[in-house]
């Protein structure tokens, strides 16, 4: 058996990744190990790892490879409101507990600049660096890193995932990927918003209509390279 790294975000289907993973591996008797902090590493030599804050400056000379999980920066940013604002667990999160109070205390703009710079400290959580912080300094040019659109994997989990997990590790069973889509997991369509739901819309490009027009600017300005590799349309929109 073989290690298998799987790098991402918070706000990058995380959590439904993390039960994914937990039903292939329990069902293929597979190890796997989860950290949410940037500077953990399992230096276990068999087996899954998931590191859902993933900082590249901590991974590039401890692993030889992996999957590496994005989403959009503009969508990250209008889920990230939503889920901090109100669904996010606080426990044991000091920081999300004192950012909850402030964007609850003013308007939406406001809240959505304030998400913005959340997301791009290096101490949004203690241990964690926040997943725009995460996204804006990864070597997307390091090619021992397989970089794959959140966007897409929710849609063909067993198509990307298990692909990738051929090459590295032998399983007999595979996960029933309908349980998985954004319906099986809310009980609702893609875009029926329920703001008190975790799985708040599964819509991408929610940001289209909703960010400020100053945000938008600002992470076309300074993610720029991102958007041109793997989001051009949003450079359009």
């Amino acid at each position: 058996m073989n290690r298998v790294n799987i790098l991402s975000h918070h706000k990058c289907a995380t959590s439904w990744l993390r039960v994914y993973l937990e039903e292939f591996c329990s069902i293929n008797s597979i190890p796997l190990s989860a950290s949410h902090l940037s500077h953990i590493f399992n230096d276990n030599p068999n087996g899954i790892d998931i590191l859902t804050n993933s900082s590249y400056d901590f991974i590039k000379d401890k692993m030889d490879d992996g999957i590496h999980i994005i989403r959009n920066p503009l969508d990250i940013i209008v889920s990230a409101y939503h889920s901090h604002k109100k669904t996010h667990s606080v426990d044991g999160w000091p920081e999300l507990a004192r950012q909850r109070e402030i964007i609850n205390e003013v308007s939406e703009e406001e809240g959505y600049y304030l998400t913005l710079a959340f997301l791009e400290r290096d101490d949004f959580y203690n241990g964690a660096v926040g997943p725009l912080h995460g996204l804006r300094h990864w070597n997307y040019d390091d090619h021992r890193f397989l970089t794959i659109k959140m966007e897409d994997l929710v849609k063909n989990p067993n198509g990307i995932i298990e692909s990738y997990l051929k090459e590295k590790l032998q399983f007999n069973h595979s996960v029933r990927s309908e349980k998985y889509t954004f319906s099986s997991f809310s009980g609702r369509t893609i875009g029926n918003i329920d703001e008190s739901s975790h799985y708040r819309s599964g819509k991408e490009n929610q940001y289209i209509g909703t960010l400020p027009a100053g945000v938008i600017k600002y992470i076309r300005c300074h993610y720029k390279t991102i958007l041109e590799k793997f989001y051009p349309y949003s450079l359009l929109n």
